[in-house]
Order: structure tokens, then sequence, then C-alpha cells
């Protein structure tokens, strides 16, 4: 099972951009996502 894991500690960051360059990278190296954990 492949976890993103998601932790915002700025308010420059946001979970969406987080959660899009993750996807961006896994999809690149063929890795599925299967749940996320968010830290905020």
């Amino acid at each position: 099972m492949i976890y993103g894991y998601i932790r915002v500690s700025s308010d420059r960051q946001t979970v969406e951009n987080q959660r899009f360059e993750i996807n961006n990278f896994c999809q690149r190296q063929a890795l599925p996502v299967d749940d996320w954990i968010e830290e905020v």
C-alpha cells in the first residue's frame, strides 16, 4: 500500500498544491497512491 503524505506548515503552502505535485510524481513513476495522510 502506498500512502501520500501531506504536511502544511506555513500559510504559503496548500494541501491541494502538495497533492497535485505528489500525484504528478507518482504518475511519472507509475506508483498508485492508495490513501492520503494530511497534517495541517
